[in-house]
């Protein structure tokens, strides 16, 4: 009898603890569930798909074939990222200024369309870390335009994408590192803003006139260049842009958690090299690495 007491209680302690372990679970499966369905990561998981915003007409960065699918750096970029999140990706093509604008209003959980990243942007985007590629600002005119170097282009009309760090650049707004800055902006300038950076390319090469020179990416400089547009760099580059991941702050659904595994994934394809594979596919050039260090 001695014996049985001794175990008696421990069981009945043993029961108790369990029966309160039971409880507590219960109790908190309705925050769990509750804390998931406002989890942007959780969500995404859920239903397989994480929707992309891009640019349909970015060349090399991301552009769409004639057959319509979509192809380029970033384009691979975001399917790896898909794939290492073990879901689906659908891209949309919004407007740039609606990207960066911040209020996506529900509509892709992310973008990764080579934005680069300002203070100001931080304000009302998130942004993973680090960039996952670099690139350099670059002035372009048409070869028979006469202009040559940076000071040919004081007092003259330049296309630019609109809302983007060019055309902030022209217009005196700097938001970069000293450390990224190479050059001071034109005087005296028209800017002409366009939807997209290969608006003015094309509008050259169908014969627009009311501009000669566009400042925008190196990358679609060169593009332009290969695909035969008669146009040549004008000058060194004038600045470094560090490009990344972005993520709308003010969402239905809490993104910390996506942010921190797309930066988790951006690191790890940093050290697996995939990120300079993808450079030097559609770069020929690895752009992966900080030009400031």
């Amino acid at each position: 009898m001695r014996k049985i007491i001794p175990i008696l209680i421990y069981l009945i302690f043993f029961l108790s603890l369990i029966s309160c372990t039971n409880d507590k679970k219960a109790n908190h499966q309705p925050s769990s569930m509750a804390e998931s369905a406002n989890d942007l990561l959780a969500q995404i998981q859920k239903k397989g798909i994480i929707r992309v915003s891009t640019d349909a007409n970015y060349e090399p960065q991301s552009y769409l074939t004639e057959s319509g699918e979509f192809v380029g750096f970033d384009i691979d970029v975001a399917k790896e990222i898909g794939k290492r999140l073990g879901v689906e990706v659908k891209f949309s093509t919004p407007d740039w200024d609606l990207v960066v604008a911040g209020n996506w209003g529900g509509q892709w959980d992310m973008s990764v369309g080579s934005m680069a990243i300002t203070t100001r942007r931080q304000e009302i985007l998130d942004f993973a870390q680090p960039p996952y590629y670099y690139t350099m600002a670059q002035f372009a005119a048409t070869t028979s335009s006469g202009i040559n170097v940076l000071e040919d282009i004081n007092g003259q009309s330049v296309c630019v994408c609109v809302s983007t760090v060019y055309e902030d650049w022209l217009n005196g707004i700097v938001e970069f590192p000293e450390s990224s800055l190479y050059a001071d902006p034109p005087m005296n300038i028209t800017v002409i803003p366009l939807k997209t950076d290969n608006e003015c390319v094309q509008s050259i090469q169908v014969g627009r006139e009311e501009f000669a020179i566009f400042l925008t990416s190196n990358t679609i400089v060169e593009a332009a260049i290969k695909h035969g547009i008669p146009v040549h760099k004008v000058g060194p580059p004038v600045f470094a842009e560090n490009l990344a991941v972005a993520f709308g702050k003010n969402g239905s659904k809490d993104n910390t958690r996506l942010v921190k595994k797309v930066n988790e994934i951006i690191v790890d394809m940093h050290k697996d090299e995939t990120l300079s594979t993808f450079s030097m596919k559609w770069f020929k050039e690895d752009k992966t690495q900080d030009p400031n260090i």
